[in-house]
């Protein structure tokens, strides 16, 4: 599970931060990202010489959630609009600013490379539509893996009187070289470009069925602005190596939190493991636990096995109640 705890690098030294006028947008950051440069790691890629994070945070002041945002978030989620709001309207917030710092001339590894391999929300209080905020991010603790090495991106919400509102980290992958101290062996990157577990996977009884049709990447970005190619169609998909458009990880984490139906008036927790991609078109089995005495709600998401192929879990989703 990523730490939540603290901001700035863990081992203490001087951080700068870039105030920007305004959230950059995701045509620009693609753009930026597709620009090839020297001594980046990249799929399967090299980088030059051990690979350094940048010690910069960017920060955009004064950001006013969207109440229109807000409620098409809602709404594409199969849930009704409210005035609080959803932590994936958040993270798709703080979303742009982590592009462009991992999209930067010196960062060492190329953004279209990465692996989203987990994330998790931890916000302390609700939050309102229409409300200004501060965002921060920063990327810190590289860490070798066996097929590459793992980061995290660390987004923060701030209120207007500086109080931490929330805090998003995004754990990546970037394959490449393994370096010679791995993490253990229990995972490893499939051909689809994300980590699978090497035990089998044993479905629990379904709760639900997930129909996706084929524009379900385009209607998230429509909404959440991010439009990485291999979401969008097969063609683009196929550009950058995959058979078929495949699901944003976050729209499949946010509507399980949306349907383990938290209570958005209380603090929370939210953690998402994304283990295999959801292919689009395609249909997901969902299963839902509740675990009264924690306070959680745990959603797994699965594709059913076909032929001699087994069942492949997809995503595992936990929404915690912090204040009970």
């Amino acid at each position: 599970m990523s730490r939540i705890a603290g901001t700035g690098p863990a081992d203490g030294s001087t951080e700068e931060i870039k105030d920007l006028a305004d959230l950059p947008s995701f045509p620009a950051i693609y753009a930026a990202a597709l620009d090839p440069r020297p001594g980046r790691g990249g799929r399967g890629g090299k980088t030059t010489g051990e690979p350094v994070l940048p010690r910069l945070a960017y920060r955009v002041r004064r950001v006013r959630i969207d109440a229109e945002r807000a409620r098409d978030f809602d709404h594409l989620m199969g849930g009704p609009a409210t005035d609080l709001v959803h932590p994936g309207v958040l993270h798709v917030l703080a979303f742009p600013l982590s592009l462009a710092l991992m999209a930067r001339r010196d960062f060492p590894f190329a953004l279209l490379g990465l692996v989203h391999l987990r994330n998790q929300v931890l916000q302390h209080r609700p939050v309102q539509v229409g409300e200004l905020v501060d965002v921060e991010c920063r990327v810190r603790d590289l860490r070798p893996h066996r097929k590459g090495r793992t980061f995290e991106a660390v987004s923060t919400i701030l209120g207007e009187d500086g109080e931490i509102i929330a805090t998003d980290v995004s754990t990546y992958l970037a394959r490449g070289e393994a370096p010679s101290a791995g993490e253990p062996s229990g995972t490893a990157p499939s051909a689809a470009g994300v980590v699978s577990r090497r035990r089998d996977f044993e479905p629990p009884r379904p709760t639900g069925r997930w129909a996706l049709p084929a524009d379900t990447g385009r209607r998230y970005a429509a909404v959440s602005g991010d439009v990485n190619p291999i979401h969008l169609s097969a063609v683009s998909a196929k550009a950058f190596g995959f058979p078929r458009a495949i699901a944003h990880g976050m729209y499949t984490a946010s509507r399980a939190f949306t349907e383990s139906r938290a209570d958005l008036s209380r603090p929370l927790r939210w953690d998402v493991s994304f283990d295999a991609p959801v292919t689009l078109p395609g249909t997901v089995l969902v299963a839902y636990e509740d675990d009264p005495g924690a306070g959680a709600v745990t959603c797994t998401g699965w594709r059913a096995g076909r032929g001699d192929k087994g069942p492949r879990q997809c995503f595992t989703v936990e929404v915690t109640t912090l204040d009970r």
